[in-house]
């Protein structure tokens, strides 16, 4: 099971923007993105050095044909209930886009969770998103949802989650997002906000440095910093 799990995390070195959620990703283009969030639940130094959190992320996705987009998603937790890694591959396509410019999409992804305390499972999730373009006097701009159930299996648990996203870009090289995740599983409803600004710093090549704070079911506060890769 441990070598399937490796090769999950494999097909992330493949040719594969932030998530695009309801738009496809442009033919034969791709988009990675490697990220690492600490986080805790102290609110002194002390307990900081005590209790704290780190998550690393990789993201990818790739254009396959004008409409289909495949990628994979990887993460590796340390610290305090973020034991385990998880991995994941998917493929999306758009189903619907109204003459107002909404957006609809829907995808569906197998992976595999390994946690300390649990066996290995399988991850079977199917999704829907929602996105709509703008134009503002602050620039350019977009609104998302992105949806999703997940199946774990042996242990039979059930995952909901959606993200709500909000995003503008007041200038060329300069982006400001917006996003309130949230899940719901046996432990209860999860409920987190996630701000973040992203610079260009060469032409394929930006820079993320964001916050997170759980307002719900949840009492970390974390900083994120990010990498994003355009080929």
């Amino acid at each position: 099971m441990r070598i399937v799990f490796a090769l999950l995390l494999l097909m992330l070195s493949l040719p594969a923007m932030a998530t695009a959620g309801a738009w496809p990703r442009e033919h034969r283009s791709a988009f990675v993105s490697l990220s690492t969030n600490f986080s805790t639940a102290a609110r002194s130094l002390d307990g900081m050095l005590v209790d704290l959190r780190n998550v690393t992320s990789l993201y990818a996705e790739y254009g396959l044909t004008p409409k289909l987009t495949v990628g994979a998603e990887a993460s590796k937790g340390s610290g305090d209930s973020e034991e385990g890694a998880v991995g994941l591959v998917f493929a999306r396509y758009p189903i619907w886009t109204s003459e107002s410019g909404h957006r609809f999409a829907a995808g569906f992804g197998v992976g595999l969770r390994e946690e300390t305390d649990f066996p290995t499972q399988w991850r079977f999730r199917p999704g829907l998103a929602w996105g709509y373009g703008f134009e503002s006097r602050w620039g350019g701009g977009w609104l998302g949802v992105d949806a999703s159930y997940e199946r774990r299996i042996p242990s039979n648990t059930d995952v909901i989650k959606a993200d709500f996203t909000a995003g503008i870009r007041p200038r060329d090289r300069w982006m400001a997002i917006f996003q309130v995740q949230s899940s719901r599983e046996d432990a209860g409803t999860i409920v987190k906000l996630a701000p973040s600004v992203v610079r260009e710093i060469s032409e394929r090549t930006s820079l993320q440095l964001g916050a997170t704070a759980g307002v719900k079911g949840d009492d970390t506060l974390g900083v994120k910093l990010g990498l994003w890769f355009r080929f």
